[in-house]
């Protein structure tokens, strides 16, 4: 997507901001799960889990947008994308494999407890998702990490068949198709008795809604909504515009809270839609209540904070139950408690991985990719100048 040199900054605030909304959503929900009962709201703070499906939006948006920018000025996209995605990704996680094989955390989620060393091998090499007992164990929320690589794995090939929005329209709706038609096999292969026979059915419920192929439309909307706002005219993009694309992406959020699930189209397809209207109106009006420095800090660290904030919160959950026990009779304080503790907790803890451990393989990245690339283009130089000119 052309840009000028003078939006550039302006553009990657609006992609953190909109990762950082996304990590406080992620930790709403967690928040409403622990506070001990209902309260007035709660289906508002319990769908921030959906936070996780604008992390898979905003991954496909600014993937195709890197894709698109390296046309011009790398010989080998391909392979400098799956590099710089491995050591973005991989070196932390790797860190909360080591931290949850010992410290608390994965008892309060969907986590099978006889584990053996298949379960480490695989989810060190991000290939958890594929097994209802695998995907969310060793990592709690390491569920959304293996969804995340396998769009990895065909991202580039989307990248060089989808070209514009209507191709990108298509891709969407096949995805509907495909992703029905998965979980149709899935619950025929449990029915007849072939898989998964020694797995819980609020565990394979669980799974039918995390796998890859039930958030691959996400994905596509992600790439949908790119499209969308590369091809919008300038004429267009105004706060007016922005404003009313705002208002109409936050009503379809609001109803899709607490839907039910007797719809055609998936949960988390419907807030997909929303998120898409969502980013559209802040890629077009960077609204101040929702682009700014704090939301730009958190979507810096969020990955981090995503990893870490398991093991905070649990700290805090047994600290407040056994000092303020009482705490837990009030929902709603509980949850305001959890949540700002939960910042105080982790958001230092996340700048530290960040710095230490992000940082320095994100560069390492880029300097591995600089240094292949300089190679290759000194080997396509000496290759032209040892070859005869054309008489």
């Amino acid at each position: 997507m052309p840009q000028s040199q003078t939006t550039q900054p302006a553009r990657f605030e609006f992609l953190d901001s909109l990762r950082g909304w996304a990590i406080l959503g992620v930790i709403s929900t967690h928040c409403s799960w622990f506070s001990g009962g209902d309260f007035r709201g709660k289906p508002f703070a319990s769908a921030g889990l959906y936070g996780v499906q604008l992390f898979f939006m905003v991954s496909a948006f600014t993937i195709f947008l890197t894709l698109e920018r390296a046309l011009s000025r790398e010989p080998a996209i391909v392979r400098s994308f799956y590099i710089r995605r491995v050591l973005r990704i991989l070196p932390m996680f790797w860190v909360g494999i080591v931290l949850y094989a010992f410290a608390p955390g994965r008892e309060h989620y969907y986590t099978d407890f006889n584990m053996g060393a298949s379960y480490y091998v695989l989810t060190a090499i991000l290939q958890h998702g594929w097994h209802p007992l695998y995907i969310n164990s060793v990592v709690p929320g390491g569920w959304s990490i293996a969804v995340e690589v396998t769009f990895y794995i065909v991202a580039p090939l989307l990248f060089i068949r989808i070209k514009n929005w209507q191709n990108a329209l298509w891709f969407f709706l096949v995805t509907l198709l495909l992703c029905e038609a998965a979980n149709y096999c899935l619950r025929m292969v449990i029915d007849h008795k072939l898989l998964f026979q020694e797995v819980s059915p609020e565990l394979l419920h669980q799974f039918s809604t995390k796998w890859f192929p039930a958030q691959l439309p996400v994905f596509a909307c992600g790439i949908l909504t790119y499209y969308l706002v590369k091809a919008l005219p300038a004429t267009f993009r105004n706060k007016r515009n922005g404003l009313v694309i705002l208002a109409a992406g936050l009503m379809v959020l609001y109803n899709a809270v607490d839907m039910g699930g007797h719809r055609i189209v998936p949960e988390q397809v419907v807030f997909a839609l929303g998120f898409g209207l969502f980013i559209l109106a802040l890629a077009i009006f960077p609204f101040p209540l929702f682009v700014n420095n704090a939301t730009a800090f958190m979507g810096r660290i969020s990955y981090s904070f995503y990893l870490m904030h398991f093991v905070i919160m649990a700290g805090e959950i047994n600290m407040l139950q056994k000092h303020c026990p009482d705490l837990f009779s009030r929902p709603a304080m509980a949850y305001v408690a959890l949540f700002f503790a939960a910042l105080l907790g982790a958001v230092p803890v996340s700048w530290i991985t960040y710095k230490c451990v992000e940082q320095p393989f994100i560069r390492l990245g880029s300097t591995l990719v600089k240094k292949l690339n300089s190679t290759q283009e000194k080997t396509i130089k000496t290759g032209a100048l040892l070859t005869p000119a054309d008489p």
